[in-house]
């Protein structure tokens, strides 16, 4: 800018002062760093058929949550960083990372109908301490106590049956609309004619958004049954003839957990013969009604008979006995007698 040329007060700075020895010392070199490798979630792997599991306990708690109770059988191969001679404690803890709710899709009838799923995943942290070989003789063992964390993922997909109806799913809806068009003809049409159709430049529509709430999960009880054997086991060379050490353990375990599932609105029952009690609750007040219509029953017979009838039935045989007593016919107007009490 060359108008600062003329300013009497321009003030200039000149560089700060830098020692010749910080400019020939060499800048230390610094390795970068490895950036660790993303690796995928190791409870689920990236393709897995899951086993369906059937709950030992599943039953309402109240208005609006369950409770469910599976077995998961889990089993795994743990390689020990150095060679163990003895197992001395194992701690574990259950861990759940996921609970995901699967509601069934409604369907129309004819078409097969799914039960809810529970996605149910974690793991199992299991803290190993056994003791590691430093000294021996052909009598003793001397070593030292090593610990070892290793997780332990499980999985597995709970089936919650036909027996509770769980809040539906609403599902997103978009509608396309249109209005009406009328729009004159060209020639060679009359002009009183218009062409009556949809406005095709147009694109109208009503989008409806439901925003469904998974229910929440409660861990509320745990066992862990295990089962744990050495896979190569060696003889200690030097020591005594019984002791042996090993690197590799195969792991059984059977895991029982207790959940509780809390949904947002209410669960209703489901019962199959719903349709089956209203048609008997009709039919019994169908019969209830005509009980109330009639005040006779044929001892014999399961069946209702009507007051008029009776009364009309009982002036016949008082006429029937009339004629009895006038007339020589005994033995025929007996029988008839006794046919009409049995009607």
């Amino acid at each position: 800018m060359s108008y600062l040329k003329n300013c009497s007060h321009q003030w200039t700075q000149h560089a700060p002062f830098v020692p010749t020895w910080v400019r020939e010392t060499p800048s230390p070199k610094v390795c970068p760093q490895p950036i660790p490798p993303v690796s995928p979630n190791p409870i689920f792997p990236s393709t897995a058929t899951l086993q369906i599991c059937t709950p030992l306990q599943f039953e309402k708690l109240g208005p609006n949550s369950v409770l469910v109770t599976v077995s998961i059988p889990a089993e795994s191969i743990i390689t020990l960083p150095t060679k163990a001679l003895e197992i001395k404690m194992i701690r574990k803890n259950l861990k759940i990372t996921q609970s995901r709710f699967f509601n069934c899709v409604p369907s129309e009838p004819g078409i097969p109908r799914d039960t809810p799923k529970l996605f149910l995943g974690g793991l199992v942290r299991k803290d190993i301490q056994y003791s590691e070989v430093v000294h021996q003789t052909s009598t003793t063992v001397a070593g030292v106590i090593k610990d070892f964390v290793v997780d332990i993922p499980i999985s597995c997909v709970i089936d919650l049956g036909r027996h509770l109806i769980f809040p539906p799913i609403h599902y997103n809806q978009q509608t396309e609309y249109g209005f009406a068009k009328s729009t004159p003809l060209p020639s060679g049409f009359s002009s009183k004619d218009h062409m009556l159709s949809s406005d095709l430049t147009e694109f109208n529509t009503l989008s409806q958004q439901f925003y469904n709430q998974l229910p929440t999960c409660e861990l509320l009880y745990s066992q862990i049954n295990e089962m744990d054997d050495a896979l190569d086991r060696l003889p200690l060379h030097g020591g005594p003839f019984e002791e042996c050490t090993f690197t590799t353990l195969q792991e059984k375990m059977i895991i029982l957990i207790q959940l509780r599932l809390t949904f947002p609105t209410r669960i209703n029952p489901h019962n199959h013969c719903d349709h089956d009690k209203d048609h008997k609750h009709n039919r019994d007040d169908k019969h209830r009604n005509h009980d109330k219509e009639c005040k006779y029953c044929h001892p014999k017979k399961d069946r209702c008979i009507d007051s008029k009838v009776v009364f009309n039935r009982i002036s016949a045989i008082l006429a029937k006995l009339t004629q009895i007593i006038k007339g020589p016919h005994v033995a025929p107007l007996l029988f008839e007698y006794k046919s009409m009490l049995l009607l």
